[in-house]
């Protein structure tokens, strides 16, 4: 365990549930509390990756008032242990994984035949904490795996160093991790791991389970807590969706010789595409206000501008350009100081 460096890392600092911390959302599972600030969770993560081992390195670092562990494989109830909690996707393609989006809205349990529950993995890690400055290698992660419901699978061997430390309230976590792609069989895991480069994309998110009562009965999460913000009707989703994971980039900046950085996420992103005679454009951003979509040539001719009103954290919206030549084009939005711009293909 590395201790007294110093580092700098990216918060866990959304309230996934009750999203946005308000009492209105009190009732998206029966037990939720409000969080209570600082002293009752706050959370930190990092992550580095290293060519020479083709891993990626994660520091976790919780302050949590009440920790319950306990939790004993293979039983379906982790998340209702206290439990740090990796959203991957290994090359950011988004979508469901696992089940489809009906039996998430509880109108079906029928799952979903063409779903592959490594499309996106959904790491759960527990471990038991011991005395004071002790450390604990012992682990378990798991997730539901292929596509039918109750699965269970243990993970634990795509986490092949681990360790936790408790000190009084605070828990340090270090794991590091093997990267997987959706072509993952568990009788052949070697060969879907990617080789992990420079420049690569993905879809990542840091999550922890947080429980605050150990003498519940039945045990219940209390509160979970994110890096990205997620719209309501997505506050408990990443386990079955994978669109609203955070955005990381592996860099060559680092301040340790041996690894490589993550860059981990943007506040802004844009996903924009051609369909049905019209361009399409998905914008994601934490600022509300006046959005400017523009759509314009490689040679810089505007051939299209919309100004709309931002409300929500993600704003979808198709424009009528009319007809476009075939060509590339720049889907340009500005949102005050902050301009995003993706490339599309009309045919």
């Amino acid at each position: 365990m590395k201790s007294g460096i110093r580092w700098h890392g990216k918060p866990i600092d959304q309230v996934w549930m009750p999203w946005r911390n308000q009492s209105a959302n009190l009732n998206q599972s029966q037990g939720l509390q409000l969080w209570q600030g600082a002293n009752d969770f706050t959370g930190n993560f990092k992550v580095l990756w290293s060519s020479e081992t083709n891993l990626l390195y994660f520091f976790v670092e919780i302050i949590d008032d009440v920790f319950l562990d306990g939790y004993v494989a293979p039983a379906g109830a982790y998340p209702d242990y206290d439990i740090v909690e990796v959203f991957i996707d290994e090359y950011r393609s988004g979508g469901n994984h696992v089940f489809d989006g009906n039996l998430y809205n509880g109108q079906s349990t029928t799952s979903c035949p063409t779903c592959n529950a490594e499309n996106a993995f959904a790491y759960h890690i527990a471990a038991n904490a011991l005395a004071d400055g002790q450390i604990q290698n012992a682990k378990h992660a798991m997730d539901m795996a292929g596509t039918t419901w109750g699965t269970i699978r243990a993970y634990k061997d795509h986490l092949p160093d681990f360790a936790m430390r408790k000190d009084g309230n605070k828990y340090y976590w270090e794991f590091s991790l093997i990267m997987h792609k959706d072509t993952y069989n568990h009788n052949n895991q070697a060969a879907s791991v990617q080789t992990l480069q420079k420049g690569k994309i993905m879809g990542l998110s840091m999550a922890y389970g947080d429980i605050d009562s150990k003498t519940e009965n039945p045990l219940r999460r209390d509160h979970f807590f994110g890096p990205v913000p997620v719209p309501l009707s997505a506050h408990n989703s990443h386990w079955i969706n994978a669109n609203w994971f955070g955005v990381a980039k592996l860099t060559g900046k680092t301040d340790d010789t041996s690894v490589n950085g993550i860059e981990p996420g943007r506040d802004t992103e844009l996903r924009s595409f051609y369909a049905n005679g019209n361009p399409y454009a998905n914008y994601r951003s934490e600022n509300y206000g006046v959005v400017t979509i523009r759509l314009v040539s490689t040679l810089g001719q505007e051939v299209f501008r919309a100004g709309t009103s931002k409300s929500s954290v993600v704003l979808n919206t198709r424009y009528n350009t009319g007809k476009v030549p075939a060509g590339v084009y720049l889907v340009e939005v500005i949102q005050g100081n902050k301009r995003t711009v993706q490339k599309i293909a009309v045919r």
